[in-house]
This record gives C-alpha cells, sequence and structure tokens, in this order.
C-alpha cells in the first residue's frame, strides 16, 4: 500500500473539513428569540349607540398581525363587536366577540397598506360601552444560512466521496 497516497488523502480530507469549518463559522445566523413583535395600532373607544371606525395600518414586511380585541363591560356590555382586517382586494381576517369580553386573532400579511374596520353596538340604559383594540407585527424570520449549509453539505458529500472511491478501488482482488 502506497502511503504517501494515504497521507495526501488524509491531509485532502482535513483541509477540506477545516474549510467546511470555516464556512460554517462565517455563514450568517438568524435567531428567532430575537425577534420582538411592534404595535402597529392601539386604541381604546368609548361607542354611543352604533359606531362604526376604520383605520389603516402598514405592515413594513412579510409577517404575522396579532389583534387582540376587548370588550369593556363599563358603563354596560356591548351588545355586539366585530373585527374585520384587509387588504384592497381581500378580507384578511375577521372576528365577532359578541358575548366574548375578549377574543385574539392571528392572520399572515404581507407588505403593503392594510384596513382594520371595527363595528360596535353599545346597550343598556345609557346605551354606552366601551372597547379597546391592540394590534401587534411580528416579521417573519428569513433563514438566510440555510441556503449556505445545504451547499456546503453537498461539497462535502462530493468530497467525501473523491476520498472514498479510490480506497474502494484499491481493495485486494484475491478472494
Amino acid at each position: 500500500m502506497n502511503t504517501t497516497k494515504t497521507t495526501r488523502q488524509s491531509l485532502k480530507l482535513g483541509l477540506l473539513t477545516s474549510a467546511v469549518l470555516g464556512g460554517l463559522s462565517l455563514a450568517p445566523h438568524a435567531w428567532a428569540d430575537t425577534v420582538t413583535p411592534t404595535v402597529v395600532l392601539s386604541q381604546s373607544t368609548m361607542v354611543l349607540g352604533s359606531e362604526s371606525t376604520t383605520d389603516s395600518f402598514a405592515a413594513p414586511s412579510a409577517g404575522t398581525m396579532t389583534v387582540t380585541l376587548d370588550s369593556f363591560g363599563w358603563a354596560a356590555p356591548l351588545s355586539a363587536l366585530s373585527f374585520s382586517a384587509s387588504s384592497a382586494n381581500h378580507v384578511l381576517a375577521s372576528m365577532n366577540t359578541t358575548g366574548v369580553m375578549s377574543e385574539t386573532a392571528t392572520f399572515n400579511v404581507a407588505a403593503g397598506s392594510y384596513f382594520a374596520n371595527i363595528m360596535a353596538t353599545a346597550s343598556g340604559a345609557m346605551d354606552v360601552g366601551m372597547y379597546s383594540l391592540k394590534m401587534t407585527f411580528t416579521p417573519s424570520v428569513p433563514l438566510p444560512a440555510s441556503g449556505w449549509m445545504l451547499l456546503t453539505g453537498m461539497f462535502v458529500l462530493a468530497g467525501l466521496l473523491r476520498v472514498v472511491r479510490p480506497f474502494e478501488l484499491t481493495g485486494t482482488a484475491g478472494a
């Protein structure tokens, strides 16, 4: 067996391994725990009779919107409270909190402008009620390192295939 050939192959494998580890250490990393939600819209509104409000909000990038709608029992519980979020072409999410004091919904958005429509109807002797709306945006976390890791793995497999194949061809043939 040729020891210089084996030494060269070991050096190649060592260089390939160090190159792969160096590439992985330089690859960009994405940390999902560093993303904090941003409050997009927050309001508390007093309702006299029946009221409807429409507000616009913007999503800076693709992500998830979380909507929390609370109906306060002051001065009397609201008899109807509904929410809908829409883009220019279609409805993204809707909810009706009739009989429920609080409700939360989530929906995905792309970058752009959207509209929030809240309809409320007060009840009781004074025909007065109150609700609170809070919308938060959490951006999607891109994982750019996954492409680098896939390519690195493919190069490692190709390198290992080149190192292992000569050993298979130089095996003993006289058995």
